[in-house]
């Protein structure tokens, strides 16, 4: 294991929680019961399962499985325990209001917390953890590059891996072969109820115009109608386009990336719809500067696109157009700041951002770009690296 990345972590896990008391103090929280796992990994450096205890003067780290890993990887100490009943007998005293992440804790266990704590009422501590994790570390954000790089690289194989008559998922197999043995983790990571994720959005033609159960401009077809998103069998033909649309994930944070391809020549309008979708990205990332609001990247790339006259095909078909033109990323593949419509709170200094102007023309496909930005004192600084032009191989 690369312990230096290790070591990192670490070093964080105090500061994170000072952080989180902190805020716990401002909003009266008396005492916070961290239990998501990608939160719990946030808080203790490792992501074995547990719960995290934070009241205003002591933070006590319970885990029931697997302790001994759980001692290796945090610098907190650890209680073992068999069961979240115990907890509270190690405890000062028993919490009148309590925190827990209420968006993501099933209602069962919430049911089971209320019999542990009978004394207790709760309140949502999600949104003080998400605002905290907006602003990344510089050791936060070189494991976000990293991830990047991890895409850059199998972006640019791209265009010797695409041939006629090859599935979407052969293609996206291939992607995966790539960045597997890079340190990607495979499994993408996504906050709430029936949110799913995976790496592999490659679609072709037809395929990009498909829309899905997901908030996104597109959808895909999928592997079938149990999993209807991302790839499918559907073979990639000479002179359509093929976005490909690829998330990586090292050491627990990611990255997103988007570029396009195409066997042969492709429509005029698909490509006049990706280079106003790269001119929209570089105009994005040129002028934003911290404090600008999230609302204001979705407000000005949608009027560029309607002053280009593709505002009808700007983020998705009329009428399912989706009001967002990016977001926040990190140990989640979307989390706080959403660049969206009604999102009018100010970019800061050390947030991470995927923008992923996209459009999609119906019966011919759907052209984008993303990339993966830091917000700097000085404006964004783009962590991924592959070429931006739009790839014809062998036209």
């Amino acid at each position: 294991m690369p312990h230096h990345r290790l070591e990192s972590l670490k070093k964080e896990v105090p500061k994170r929680i000072e952080a989180l008391r902190s805020l716990m103090v401002e909003e009266k929280i008396e005492a916070a019961l961290i239990l998501q796992r990608v939160d719990l990994f946030y808080f203790t450096a490792t992501a074995q399962e547990g719960a995290l205890y934070v009241d205003e003067k002591e933070e006590l780290f319970f885990v029931k499985k697997y302790a001994p890993r759980a001692r290796e990887e945090s610098p907190l100490e650890v209680i073992e325990i068999s069961s979240l009943k115990e907890i509270p007998s190690f405890l000062r005293k028993k919490p009148k209001l309590l925190g827990l992440e209420l968006d993501v804790v099933p209602v069962e266990l919430f049911f089971s917390l209320q019999q542990i704590f009978p004394e207790a009422k709760f309140q949502n501590i999600s949104p003080l953890i998400l605002r905290l994790r907006m602003i990344k570390s510089p050791s936060e954000i070189e494991l976000i590059k990293e991830a990047a790089q991890i895409a850059s690289f199998a972006l640019e194989k791209v265009p010797y891996i695409l041939r006629e008559e090859m599935s979407e998922l052969e293609l996206a197999g291939e992607l995966l072969r790539l960045i597997m043995p890079k340190g990607h983790q495979e499994y993408i990571r996504m906050r709430g109820f029936n949110r799913e994720a995976h790496s592999w959005h490659v679609l072709s033609g037809e395929s990009g115009t498909v829309l899905s159960h997901i908030d996104a401009p597109m959808g895909g077809f999928g592997p079938s109608v149990a999993y209807p998103m991302g790839a499918s069998l559907k073979p990639i033909r000479k002179n359509e386009v093929v976005l490909v649309d690829l998330s990586t994930c090292f050491w627990g944070y990611h990255s997103d990336q988007t570029r396009c391809f195409s066997i042969g020549k492709l429509p005029e309008l698909l490509k006049r719809g990706y280079e106003v979708s790269k001119k929209i990205i570089n105009l994005l990332a040129k002028e934003a500067r911290p404090g600008f609001s999230a609302e204001w990247f979705y407000k000005k790339a949608k009027s560029f696109a309607e002053e280009e006259g593709l505002g009808d095909y700007f983020l998705g078909p009329k009428p399912y157009q989706t009001k967002f033109v990016g977001h926040g990323i990190g140990l989640e593949i979307s989390e706080p700041p959403f660049l969206a419509l009604g999102h009018d709170y100010p970019i800061q200094e050390g947030m991470t951002l995927s923008i992923e102007p996209k459009m999609v023309f119906p019966e011919l496909g759907a052209v984008g770009i993303e990339n993966t930005y830091v917000v700097t004192s000085e404006g964004l600084l783009p962590l991924t690296s592959a070429q931006e032009e739009l790839i014809e191989v062998g036209g």
